[in-house]
């Protein structure tokens, strides 16, 4: 009886194991080859439409000035050659110069990361807050036979297309009740209906997700085991199975943060918000494939880094030490 008292008090408290070195590192070198993935196929896409400088000239440049900018660039060189100089320049931030605003387009880039930041940060606590009240409260919640409704709700609002749902939130509260502003050049009240966009796309699968986690977690041993020891019912609620319910709605987050970086795409065109999304849709109509190039680069660096980072989190809140 005396050797499982151990394992019984942590089964209780779920206490966690820290997380080893060894799995940070491999945690580190799949985030760098993914990044080398997005580096390689960004080099294929820029060849796969024949000579890379023809990207790079005015659509009116003469083949006198084609010719010079692919000697320029070392794009007459072997593509073996030209693929490890890219890589090179990608990893020291040196991408050809803008088309229209002959800079370093990672500077530009740097100057909409921000506003990216903001909007992407606020649609993504939004699709928390809203994703774990719902999910709870079709898990737990007082009244059995309604507490369906607000997981049901979120549901249907993912299966509206990003932009589809921009353009009727901008037709009901800027057109028709113009209540707010139209674009995103009108701080701070115009990030509400772009991050309204996100949070909805968000908060559905958390709910789901934190449901399910939620339903499998109140029958678990421990819990049974805090609830015989005489522990209040919203003690055990929340110490031991909303907290050991989080480890799923963790690793949801990883992979909704392709939502938040790719569908800001879609969302800050839609409402003219002043971000990279907006920026790179900009940048091809322009022809500005540098620009492009670039926005795309930190946008999967972005991702990766989140990911890496969700995974952390994750591997912090799992209980079975499976990250060691």
């Amino acid at each position: 009886m005396a050797d499982t008292a151990p394992a019984s008090r942590f089964a209780a408290y779920r206490i966690r194991p820290p997380i080893s070195r060894r799995y940070l590192i491999s945690r580190l070198v799949n985030a760098a080859l993914t990044v080398w993935g997005v580096i390689t196929i960004v080099f294929f896409a820029m060849h796969l439409t024949g000579n890379p400088a023809a990207l790079l000239v005015a659509a009116n440049a003469t083949p006198q000035q084609l010719a010079a900018i692919t000697r320029q660039m070392g794009f007459n060189q072997p593509p073996v050659e030209q693929y490890f100089v890219f890589v090179g320049q990608v990893v020291r931030g040196h991408f050809p110069l803008s088309i229209v605003y002959d800079v370093q387009p990672l500077q530009i880039v740097f100057q909409r990361l921000p506003a990216t930041l903001v909007l992407g940060g606020t649609g993504l606590a939004g699709g928390i807050v809203l994703g774990l009240s719902a999910g709870f409260i079709a898990a737990v919640g007082r009244f059995p036979k309604v507490r369906w409704i607000p997981v049901s709700l979120l549901t249907a609002f993912e299966g509206i297309p990003s932009f589809f749902l921009g353009v009727v939130l901008i037709a009901l509260f800027a057109i028709t009740l113009p209540l707010l502003p139209l674009s995103g050049d009108q701080p701070p009240v115009a990030i509400i209906l772009p991050a309204l966009v996100i949070t909805l796309a968000l908060a559905a699968p958390i709910a789901r997700v934190f449901r399910t986690s939620l339903l499998e977690t109140r029958s678990a041993d421990h819990v049974r085991l805090a609830e015989s020891k005489g522990i209040s019912p919203t003690q055990v609620l929340f110490r031991h199975v909303v907290v050991n319910s989080l480890g799923p709605v963790v690793n949801v987050l990883g992979v909704q943060a392709g939502v938040v970086f790719g569908g800001e795409v879609v969302t800050e065109t839609v409402f003219s918000w002043p971000g990279v999304g907006q920026l790179t849709v900009t940048a091809l109509g322009n022809r500005d494939y540098p620009l492009v190039i670039a926005a795309v680069t930190v946008l999967a660096i972005g991702f990766v880094l989140v990911n890496l980072l969700v995974d952390v989190v994750a591997a912090a809140l799992d209980p079975r030490g499976g990250h060691r």
